[in-house]
């Protein structure tokens, strides 16, 4: 399957890209090109204010109003309402809400209120009201801002869901597609409580016990023994919803209560599910490279950020929030400090200036990503390991004279 890309018109200077993935574009279009996102994002910044705070307040409430809902309708006892609407909430609490404080998005407009800044959010008590989950809000912070956003597609990003998957390449394709199921509809249980576990101790200096638990790469039974992500974050978490929130319901009879419980559970698993297909095919796809080896300049790391993500289609705002605004991935990428009202604006400005200089602006349904998502890990095919390579005005001519991808290659060889 195809991915939208931006249209290819003849310009001055332009990037090229071969069928592996491979960019090169001259130092002078280089430097153009990050001059140009600057100039996008000093716009954003100076459009950024109140509306901005007042934007991620409604979404807060309409996320707890889906939360409250569904557990109202618990009364029913098991039903499919009340599931859809508690794992919507939750989807809502963690991709909508939680990501972007933790990115620092609100910081210049909280005004001091601690709900949404990104050193006070989710913190100490304010954990139970802000964002209650498996995950431990400064360590997922750490993990992924820094893990994920700083090295992202190449070795160091632990979020390379392809690569992680790779050893499945030895089992049948039926083992391939259910272990991608059951790693989807539990993957903050099994892949980022671990993960950000590792990632806490690394910073802390203890290497030697992060190796013990999940690496980078996979998850082990071993990390869910760990005794202080059990007593901080996974225990706690059990607790409230699974034995707490189902017998507050027990005045009202015990169909009640078994509906909070069975409805949670369910949700849970739905709600990971959702956030799975929102956010891991963005960065997954036969189509989409990984890198080799490190950014080496600032202009290749915002290249790398625009060819290493992928956009979903999104008519509306309300496709925005069902795809947790994770439908702008690589403006996300670019600026990962964006409030959410800015992005779909900057995303048509960012898209202009790739068309402008050649690069591939990416842009699908989320149906066809999840698609492509699964062909990349279920098939026997790997994805491509790619580079970007900033090059000399003299060589770049000399490339566009010889012409065809075979040059492209030798130059990013």
């Amino acid at each position: 399957m195809k991915t939208e890309q931006a249209p290819s018109r003849a310009l001055p200077s332009r990037a090229v890209t071969n069928a592996r993935g491979d960019v090169v574009l001259s130092s002078e279009d280089a430097r153009r090109l990050v001059a140009g996102l600057k100039a996008i994002r000093a716009r954003a910044t100076a459009r950024t204010g109140q509306e901005d705070l007042d934007h991620i307040k409604r979404l807060s409430w309409l996320g707890r109003a889906f939360s409250f809902l569904g557990y109202a309708t618990c009364v029913l006892g098991p039903n499919p309402l009340s599931m859809a609407l508690i794992a919507l909430g939750r989807f809502a609490r963690w991709v909508v809400i939680a990501h972007p404080v933790l990115h620092r998005a609100y910081d210049d407009v909280a005004a001091g209120d601690p709900a949404w800044h990104s050193r006070t959010f989710a913190r100490g008590r304010r954990r139970f009201w802000d964002w209650f989950d498996w995950l431990d809000a400064s360590e997922w912070q750490g993990q992924h801002n820094v893990s994920h956003h700083c090295y992202v597609g190449d070795e160091r990003d632990p979020d390379r869901l392809a690569v992680n998957m790779e050893w499945l390449k030895k089992r049948s394709k039926l083992v391939r597609a259910l272990a991608l199921l059951a790693t989807a509809g539990t993957w903050k249980w099994i892949y980022y409580g671990p993960a950000t576990r590792k990632n806490a101790r690394e910073g802390r200096g203890r290497a030697a016990q992060a190796a013990q638990e999940a690496s980078g790469d996979g998850w082990t039974p071993a990390a869910l023994l760990d005794r202080e992500m059990l007593l901080r974050s996974y225990l706690p978490y059990a607790a409230v919803h699974f034995v707490i929130l189902p017998l507050v319901f027990l005045p009202l009879g015990r169909w009640a209560a078994l509906g909070v419980l069975v409805n949670s559970l369910v949700a849970e698993l739905l709600s990971n599910l959702h956030s799975f297909a929102a956010i891991a095919p963005t960065h997954t796809g036969l189509d989409i490279p990984i890198f080799e080896g490190p950014a080496r300049s600032r202009e290749e790391y915002y290249v790398r950020q625009i060819v290493g993500s992928v956009n979903y289609r999104s008519p509306s705002g309300a496709a925005d929030f069902l795809h947790g605004y994770m439908g702008y991935q690589i403006e996300h990428h670019l600026w990962p400090d964006l409030p959410l009202r800015q992005v779909p604006q900057v995303a048509r400005e960012v898209e202009a200036l790739c068309r402008e200089h050649g690069l591939p602006y990416r842009r699908d349904s989320v149906w066809r990503r999840i698609v492509e998502m699964v062909r990349a890990v279920v098939s026997d095919d790997k994805v491509q390991v790619a580079r970007v390579t900033i090059t000399p005005a003299e060589a770049r001519r000399a490339a566009r004279r010889v012409g065809g991808d075979l040059e492209v290659t030798r130059l990013s060889a």
